[in-house]
């Protein structure tokens, strides 16, 4: 990446500029990752639970010389800044400082996080873990159970914020340890902020990813992403809540699926996309008072396309997501009632159905969503 090959060449020449003939440079760390978990909502148990999980699976071995980086911002005290990394033979957290009282959902701030640590931990590789609430790109006003992305106290961040806080062409990967946001939306959103985006497109269950199992994984020099997928999956498959969905996006897949998309979409009207029978397309939402907003892509978008430009969707499709699993049945929380249904058709990513019955939403969707624009418009 144009900006990972500046930073080396500027660090390498200060490097070089200020050893003496008899010093060798410090060799460079392979992956930095950060953790940003907003916690302070009704996940703050959890959070310190998986950095637990964090700090049984971070051995020297398992870093692999990189960095493990946890900004946390929990319940009842200002955010801090965390290490964790083996000393002595002993894996443990190292504070590294306290931040005034601050929205962590304010773009802004997690903007200012991300740079701090980038320049005080650079890396020939980046990996972020976003950890929160989520409900995909659905606007936080909607509802009062709806969070967007991440929820600090009465603040969150919205998908077009999220975007914002986030600088372009960093990251090898973003994984959201959050509910609902493997939507096309969501990674066509943050398509230019990583390589590869891991997420779940229904409700994480609230005990997260098994970051002990992940952590060699995350940090191989290798990234094994599918990996991990694969880990998050079976760590819910052989649980007594055996539910579980993910889905890993290549956001360069992104422009071509766009496009076929685009071309389904060029003589449809808004009737037609209303006059859709929803109850034939697998959904993948069920939350609170919601009539339903999240279905399966490749199911939604077969019941607008002709067979030859659903088969171009699929082709395009399949270069995209290039890895997904789902269990038998998705849990939702906020269903009413509480439940798990069935998953019968699963493409990896959600996306959101208009309705005639939801024109504040659709608005909302027209303005603030760039899928709207790449493929409506």
């Amino acid at each position: 990446m144009k900006f990972k090959l500046i930073a080396l060449s500027v660090i390498l020449s200060i490097g070089f500029t200020n050893c003496s003939k008899n010093e060798i440079p410090e060799s460079r760390t392979t992956r930095t990752i950060l953790v940003y978990m907003m916690a302070n909502n009704s996940l703050n148990s959890f959070a310190s639970k998986n950095i637990e999980s964090m700090i049984k699976g971070a051995t020297g071995r398992n870093l692999n010389g990189g960095n493990l980086i946890v900004y946390y911002a929990p319940v009842g005290s200002n955010p801090e800044l965390l290490q964790i990394r083996e000393e002595n033979g002993i894996v443990r957290k190292f504070h590294l400082k306290d931040y005034e009282k601050q929205n962590s959902a304010d773009p802004d701030v997690m903007k200012n996080v991300i740079g701090e640590v980038i320049s005080q931990y650079p890396a020939d590789s980046y990996g972020l873990v976003l950890w929160s609430h989520g409900t995909a790109w659905l606007p936080s006003d909607y509802q009062n159970k709806l969070k967007a992305f991440g929820q600090d106290g009465n603040n969150w961040m919205e998908i077009d914020g999220l975007a914002k806080g986030l600088p372009d062409n960093v990251f090898d990967f973003i994984l959201f340890d959050a509910c609902y946001m493997a939507s096309v939306e969501c990674v066509y959103e943050l398509r230019n902020k990583a390589e590869y985006i891991l997420a779940s497109p229904t409700e994480t269950l609230a005990d997260g990813w098994p970051y002990a199992e992940m952590m060699p994984l995350l940090f191989a020099t290798n990234l094994q992403l599918e990996k991990v997928g694969k880990t998050f999956y079976n760590y819910y498959l052989n649980d007594s809540y055996s539910y579980a969905t993910v889905s890993l996006t290549k956001t360069s897949g992104l422009d071509d699926l766009k496009n076929a998309v685009r071309d389904i979409l060029a003589d449809k009207t808004e009737s037609d996309i209303y006059n859709l029978d929803l109850k034939k397309v697998q959904r993948l939402e069920y939350l609170y008072r919601s009539p339903g907003m999240l279905y399966d892509m490749a199911d939604y978008i077969k019941q607008l396309a002709t067979t030859e430009q659903y088969n171009n969707f699929i082709r395009c499709l399949d270069k995209t997501v290039v890895y997904k699993e789902h269990t038998p049945e998705s849990y939702y929380y906020y269903g009413i009632p509480q439940q798990a249904l069935p998953v019968e058709s699963y493409c990896g990513l959600t996306v959101f159905a208009p309705k005639e019955s939801l024109p504040k939403m659709f608005e909302w969707y027209k303005q603030r969503v760039g899928w709207y624009k790449a493929v409506y418009e």
